[in-house]
Parts: structure tokens; C-alpha cells; sequence
């Protein structure tokens, strides 16, 4: 037989996940950036400060330019969504946290009441 979770176990499941959320926010977050750094910021800088219009709009199909276009506009499309599913993940688990927080109170709370009878009020 399963063991019985506690009450306040139950109602604060969301600690355990509350990091993997919000570790997975930042985690898509910071792989966006590194990506539009490290990838995208040569590439626009070859493809527009390198290269005349003249040059760009002559391009052969198969040619380097063509090869930079297709980079600067295929990868935006792909970390605009990627940023979004990050900051939706990180703020689900701050979510998840602050969830859990007026729960844990109301159980230090009775535990208080019970160790200290006069401060209960009753």
C-alpha cells in the first residue's frame, strides 16, 4: 500500500517542481540570446555590412548570400517562440512558489499555536 502524503505535502507539491520550471525559463531564455549573439549578430553583420545591395539582390540561388539570408530569417521565427515557451516556464514556477508559501505559513502557524497556547487567542 502507498504511503499516505501529508497534507501540507500535498498542497505544496509544487516546491518540487517550482526549480525544473523556472530552471527551464532560463535555460530557453539563455539559449535564445547565446543563438542571436554568437550565430546571428556575424551573420547580419556579413551579410549587410560585406555586401552592397547591388551584390545581395544579384545573388545566385545556392550562392553564400542566400545561404546568409536563409540564417537571418529562419532562426528569429524559430527563438521568437522558444523566448516566450522561456519566460511562460519561469513564471509558472515562480508561480508555483509563491503558491505554496501561504500554505507553509498556516502550518507554522498552527504548530506555533500549539507550542505556545497563548498566543492562539482562543
Amino acid at each position: 500500500m502507498a504511503p499516505q502524503l501529508h497534507k501540507l505535502e500535498k498542497e505544496t507539491a509544487g516546491l518540487k517542481l517550482f526549480s525544473l520550471f523556472t530552471l527551464l525559463g532560463w535555460l530557453l531564455i539563455g539559449f535564445s540570446v547565446l543563438v542571436g549573439v554568437l550565430l546571428l549578430a556575424p551573420v547580419a553583420a556579413s551579410y549587410w555590412g560585406g555586401n552592397a545591395k547591388a551584390a545581395r539582390d544579384v545573388a545566385e540561388i545556392g550562392s553564400a548570400l542566400l545561404g546568409q539570408l536563409t540564417t537571418l530569417a529562419w532562426w528569429p521565427n524559430l527563438l521568437l517562440p522558444l523566448v516566450f515557451l522561456g519566460v511562460a516556464s519561469f513564471m509558472v514556477g515562480i508561480a508555483l512558489e509563491f503558491a505554496a508559501i501561504p500554505k507553509i505559513l498556516d502550518r507554522r502557524t498552527e504548530l506555533l499555536v500549539r507550542a505556545v497556547p497563548l498566543m492562539g487567542g482562543k
